[in-house]
């Protein structure tokens, strides 16, 4: 079983990875791309360095599917699905006990709420803020989970702007290890966090992902 750690926040080998892609990204932000080019570029590094971190010595891929691995799947980049919110910090963070996919639990802090909406549909999510590490997250089902996203939902991060607005991406919407290796734990996203439209962005089920 994994430890803690490795089943709720990011890989310490995939956060190194993931500075080298800011690098890169910020290289290629230089110069006279828009906006939106530099956050296609941003993203696009973060994918690249989630392909580095799977096919190296570090990765939750059982090693048949390594040997065969190339890069992930992923929806087209739609800047649509990068939506700004509020964060609302709860004034009473609790424990709270989130079921994992084995059947045991997460104890996992209840932090805050995200409120945003997508067109013309106003939706919120539970952030989630792990005891041992202050990582945040939220998980999430949609529409497109056992269809073209892997079934068990998948797992987002919040980025906070200079104005104090948040900004949640699906573009960069990710599996969590279980959909890769069985072996992992992983928490299930909490029956508040389901919504009811479809997220056609972020990763897809793809030859990484058990069929």
């Amino acid at each position: 079983m994994p430890v803690e750690d490795e089943r709720f926040a990011m890989p310490v080998s995939l956060c190194k990875s993931l500075i080298c892609a800011i690098v890169c990204y910020l290289c290629l932000s230089l110069g006279s791309a828009s906006a939106d080019e530099s956050i296609h570029a941003q993203i696009e590094a973060l994918r690249a360095a989630k392909d580095s971190l799977l096919k190296s010595e570090d990765s939750p891929l059982l090693p048949a599917q390594r040997i065969r691995f190339e890069q992930l799947a992923y929806y087209p980049i739609d800047l649509r699905y990068r939506l700004r919110g509020e964060l609302h910090i709860y004034g009473r963070q609790r424990i709270v006990e989130i079921p994992n996919t084995d059947g045991t639990i997460t104890e996992l802090e209840r932090f805050g709420r995200f409120v945003a909406a997508f067109g013309a549909q106003d939706f919120w999510l539970e952030v989630y803020r792990s005891p041992q590490t202050g990582e945040t997250e939220i998980f999430f089902k949609d529409q497109t989970n056992g269809h073209t996203t892997y079934g068990g939902g998948r797992y987002a991060r919040l980025t906070r702007e200079d104005d104090g607005m948040y900004v949640i991406d699906f573009n960069n919407a990710y599996n969590p290890y279980c959909a890769y290796n069985p072996i992992y734990i992983c928490p299930l996203p909490p029956r508040q966090n389901y919504l009811e439209f479809a997220i056609e962005a972020g990763e897809l089920m793809g030859d990484a992902a058990p069929p």
